[in-house]
This record gives C-alpha cells, sequence and structure tokens, in this order.
C-alpha cells in the first residue's frame, strides 16, 4: 500500500521534543466503516421510524426519498460534535425524523435543512452541551426513541445474529435475520504499518476509540490477525470515557509515560478531544505536548484548517509522511 501524503501540515505545528507516542481513534482512521456503523445509523433510523412508529416516511415523502436520512447528514453531524456515539447519533437521526414526519408535519421547522441542524448542534457543542443531551432539548418528548430499544436494534443491525449470541448471549428480539454489518468493515492500513512507526522511534502506540468493549475486543482481534501482532500499548473505549473528554487523553498519556505525541481522528469529536485537553491545562502543571492530525475528505480542508488542526491528510498511512523527515534528522543530529 503506497504511502499516503499529507495534505497539509499547520507551519508552527514542529513535532514535541521527545516525540514518543502516536494514540488513534479508530473507525475512519483505523477501519473503514462507511458499510458498518454509518449505514447501521441509516437502517436504524429507517426501523425505528418505519415498523417502530408506524410512519409510511416514503408516502409521506410523496416518494422523492430513497432514504430517511443520507451518508451526507451523517457526515455532517460528526463534523458538527456531540456525535462520536453512532446510538446517540442514531437517537438524534431518528428523533428527527419522526417528529418531522409527526409532531412537526405542517410546520416550517419540518422543512429545515440538515445543514441548519448540525450548525446547531455544533454550537452546542462548542459550549458542551452537545449531544444527546442537546437533542432532549430540540426535539419533542413523543418523537425521541426509547434509548435501550434504540440500542437493541442497533446491535442486531450491525452484529448479526451470530455475533450477538458470541458478544452479548442473548437472541435477537427484533431482526432475527439480519447477517450483520461488522462483516463489513475494512482495514485502512498496511500490515507492516505499526512496525514502521517503531523504526521510526515512536515507543508508545495505543487507541482512544468510541467503541464500547465488545466493539474494540472485535476490532482488536481482526487487527491482531491482520498486523500478525498486538502493537497496542493502551486501549480507551468508550466504557472508560467519552470523547471529547480529555481524561480520555490524559488516562492513555498516563498508562504509556507519554513524552510527546500526536492524536489522529477524523471527526469533529477527535479533534475537541486534543484541543480540550489544551485548553484544560492547569497552570503550573506541564502536561506533554500533543499534537491533533485529522484523516479528512477534499471539502473538510478549510473547515479543520480554521479549527486548528495541526495536520491533515487523506488517510493514517500519511503519518510516515508526516513523521518520517523530522524524526530521521532528530536521529541523525543525536548521533
Amino acid at each position: 500500500m503506497a504511502t499516503a501524503p499529507v495534505i497539509w501540515r499547520r507551519p508552527a505545528a514542529l513535532l514535541p521534543q521527545p516525540f514518543d507516542s502516536i494514540f488513534f481513534d479508530v473507525d475512519g482512521v483505523l477501519l473503514k466503516t462507511t458499510a458498518s456503523f454509518r449505514a447501521a445509523n441509516i437502517a436504524v433510523t429507517e426501523y425505528i421510524t418505519g415498523e417502530v412508529n408506524g410512519l409510511d416516511w416514503r408516502q409521506q415523502a410523496a416518494d422523492t426519498l430513497d432514504t430517511l436520512i443520507t451518508p451526507f447528514d451523517i457526515e455532517l453531524f460528526k463534523q458538527a460534535g456531540g456525535f462520536n456515539s453512532d446510538w446517540d447519533l442514531s437517537y438524534l437521526m431518528t428523533a428527527l425524523s419522526t417528529a418531522r414526519l409527526r409532531e412537526w408535519q405542517g410546520e416550517s421547522i419540518a422543512q429545515r435543512p440538515m445543514q441548519e441542524w448540525a450548525a446547531l448542534a455544533h454550537e452546542a457543542a462548542l459550549q458542551e452541551r452537545g449531544g444527546r443531551a442537546w437533542v432532549d432539548t430540540i426535539v419533542p418528548a413523543s418523537a425521541r426513541p426509547d434509548y435501550a430499544l434504540l440500542t437493541d436494534i442497533y446491535n442486531e443491525i450491525y452484529w448479526g445474529a451470530a455475533e450477538l449470541r458470541k458478544r452479548f448471549k442473548r437472541e435477537p428480539r427484533y431482526l432475527p435475520d439480519a447477517p450483520g454489518l461488522v462483516t463489513k468493515e475494512e482495514i485502512l492500513y498496511a500490515p507492516d504499518f505499526f512496525r514502521r512507526l517503531r523504526a521510526l522511534g515512536v515507543r508508545h502506540l495505543g487507541m482512544i476509540t468510541g467503541r464500547n468493549t465488545p466493539e474494540v475486543e472485535s476490532a482488536q482481534e481482526r487487527m491482531e490477525a491482520y498486523s500478525g501482532e498486538r502493537w497496542w500499548d493502551v486501549v480507551i473505549s468508550a466504557d472508560d470515557y467519552l470523547k471529547p473528554d480529555p481524561q480520555a487523553l490524559r488516562a492513555a498519556i498516563a498508562q504509556v509515560g507519554t513524552q510527546g505525541g500526536l492524536y489522529i481522528g477524523d471527526t469533529a469529536d477527535d479533534f475537541d478531544l486534543v484541543r480540550r485537553y489544551r485548553a484544560t491545562h492547569i497552570e503550573g502543571k506541564p502536561e506533554p505536548e500533543i499534537l491533533a492530525a485529522m484523516v479528512i475528505y477534499e471539502y473538510e480542508i478549510e473547515l479543520y484548517k480554521q479549527r486548528g488542526a495541526d495536520a491533515l491528510m487523506h488517510s493514517v498511512e500519511g503519518l510516515l509522511d508526516l513523521l518520517a523527515p523530522s524524526l530521521t534528522f532528530r536521529e541523525e543530529v543525536q548521533k
């Protein structure tokens, strides 16, 4: 697999000295989840809105829609922040879809574009009142799905019956024939990628992810088999801390003894993890410097430049292009 070039690097963003740690988001960075988590968001929204709530959304939309929500809608809220959890994102999408078709039917708010909703979500996230709590303030209670029901349906769609039995020791209640979308995930790096990072002198590698424990275990099994090693030194999951809580980053730093490093993600909550870490430093208590790198689409370049990211790239393998010149030069100087 060819090394992906770095799209952009902030001129003032020099590697911390020493530089010894890299922490990775998983979904969208190490694993391609367009056909798994993102597809599950759409499937859950359609199932609860149509089957559970009994709304014939295709008819009410005058047959103009193939889906209630689109992959682009999902990206908008991933950029907005507050919806790192795909359960919370499905909660939002189901609540909005239901309210548009029922509680807000015939009102102008039902026609509000997703871009406007996402802008409001971003404002709320910046004020640390976003995500699921924000949904509960903007959507009528009658349109909001039962969260336990939603997570059960989500798990059945994402895992499928066989994996549901293996991971959760239960039978599917709603979709017994669901094949599971987890099998559609693809690995986004070459097998020797982490060996090459360690060869550059990066001592500590880890993951800070919005996945819960069963989802992390599944990803670890596949990545270990693919790379031929357990390359990670630390894993912080959603069961430890929820991004963008900066304590997630502090926990990873503490476990491996980071002196300086980088975190790489692909959503607003990933960037905000580093931003909030920097913003909550306690005066007189030094903490290691951590850069914020982002794996992005072309249309997100200016967005994350403006937000203050340190490096932007097409693929996680762009880290090799970002780090190799600086780390190699430092090694030569030290000799």
